[in-house]
Parts: C-alpha cells; structure tokens; sequence
C-alpha cells in the first residue's frame, strides 16, 4: 500500500474529510489533494503532521503498521485468543470457557431488549 492509498483509509476509518484534516494539520487543501491523489509525497514535517492529527504512529500512516481504528479480521482475533488461552494452565482455560459460556447465555437473554 502506497502513502496515498494508506491516507486515503485512515480518512475512511474515521469518517474523516481531506477538510477536516487541513484544519488539523494547517497544511493547505490544494496540497493535501496532492498527497491523497499521489501525486505527491509529504515533506517529513507534513507526514509527522498528519500522523499527529490522526493520532497514529508514522509507520502506520505509510501502511506499515495497521491502523488502530480499523477492526482486525475475525481471523486475526480468534487467532490471537487462541495463542493467549494456550498460555494459560489448564484451570484457567476452563474458568475461561466457562465464562464465555455465561456471557454467551447472559447475551441470549437480553437479544429482545
């Protein structure tokens, strides 16, 4: 993923215009139609604006990292349970599963509310 293609997501993910983000950053509207277009790339000042504005780390701006307000894939979160729960001893494991069983049954019971 290119910075544009990256930019152009994380102002998707927060419902964001490229208005709202001049107006956070102070960085020109013409300019920032650049930067979303591709046509061109932002000055290290800029790029760290824009982060700052956003509230991510540079590395997710230019798509290296993901971007915290996008959900991870279903996949990405069981798995993840998945590699915490096998951490645990066995005991914990069962408190575990019977609490999901609870919330599970606790989440049934309030669906026609």
């Amino acid at each position: 993923m290119n910075f544009s293609e990256s930019l152009q997501a994380l102002l998707k993910n927060r419902n964001m215009r490229q208005a709202d983000l001049c107006r956070l950053t102070g960085i020109r509207s013409s300019l920032m139609s650049d930067y979303i277009s591709g046509k061109k790339s932002p000055t290290i000042r800029n790029a760290v604006l824009i982060a700052d504005a956003l509230h991510i780390s540079l590395d997710t701006l230019v798509g290296r990292e993901p971007d915290p307000c996008q959900p991870p894939k279903d996949g990405a979160v069981l798995s993840e349970l998945l590699q915490e729960i096998k951490g645990l001893p066995k005991k914990e494991q069962l408190y575990l599963l019977d609490v999901i069983r609870a919330l599970k049954a606790r989440l049934g019971e309030t669906d026609g509310f």
